[in-house]
C-alpha cells in the first residue's frame, strides 16, 4: 500500500503540475483524463495479473494506477485555479519556468494536493486489500478471507478492525504532515 501509494504520489504531482500549469495542456489532455478516470480501477486487475502475474509488482502497478488519479486530478486543479497576478508578478520579475512553479504554483497548489493524497490514501488501502484478496497474495486481505471462509469469526473481526484502524492512523498522519505544511496559511490569514 504505502509504496503504491508513494509512486502514485510522486508521478501524480509531476504529471499534475505538467498538465495543470499549462492550459493548452489541459485542454487536449482534459478529455482522455475524463475518459480514464471513471474506469472501475478493480476491472484493471485481470488485466494486470495477464501482464505482469500473480506478483507483488502486479498489486503494486493496480495500487499506484488507482491512487494517482485523485492526486493528479487535485494537482491540475490547483495548478489551474492559481491567482492570475501571481503569474504577472512573476513575469514582471522574470522568473523561470521552474522558479514560477517551485516558488508560486507548488504552494497555492498545495492544498489540493495534499487533499488528494489524503483521498488517494484511501483507495490505496482498498486496493491493497483486493489486490491480496484476488489474487492470493499475502496479507491483511487475505487473512480476512481465509477467516471468513473458515468461519472464524474473531478473526474476521479482528482483520476487519485493523483495516479500519490502519486507514485511520494513515490519515491522522497525513493531516499532520498537512497542517505542519500548510501553517503558512494561517499566519497568512
Amino acid at each position: 500500500m504505502a509504496y503504491g501509494w508513494l509512486a502514485a504520489s510522486i508521478a501524480g504531482i509531476a504529471l499534475g503540475a505538467l498538465i495543470g500549469s499549462s492550459r493548452m495542456m489541459r485542454a487536449y489532455v482534459a478529455p482522455s483524463l475524463e475518459f480514464l478516470r471513471p474506469l472501475p480501477v478493480s476491472a484493471i486487475i485481470p488485466v494486470a495479473i495477464a501482464m505482469l502475474g500473480l506478483t507483488q509488482g502486479m498489486a503494486l502497478f493496480v495500487i499506484a494506477f488507482g491512487a494517482i488519479w485523485p492526486i493528479m486530478l487535485a494537482t491540475i486543479h490547483g495548478f489551474a485555479v492559481v491567482e492570475p497576478r501571481l503569474y504577472e508578478v512573476a513575469r514582471s520579475l522574470q522568473m523561470s519556468r521552474g522558479a514560477v512553479i517551485g516558488k508560486i504554483a507548488l504552494p497555492s497548489a498545495l492544498p489540493d494536493i495534499l487533499a488528494g493524497m489524503r483521498l488517494s490514501l484511501t483507495v490505496a488501502l482498498i486496493l491493497s486489500v483486493v489486490c491480496e484478496i484476488l489474487a492470493g497474495l499475502d496479507g491483511l486481505g487475505q487473512w480476512v478471507l481465509l477467516s471468513a471462509r473458515a468461519f472464524r469469526s474473531a478473526d474476521l473481526f479482528a482483520g476487519v478492525i485493523l483495516l479500519g484502524a490502519t486507514g485511520y492512523l494513515t490519515s491522522i498522519a497525513v493531516s499532520l504532515v498537512e497542517q505542519r505544511m500548510l501553517a503558512w496559511q494561517s499566519t497568512a490569514r
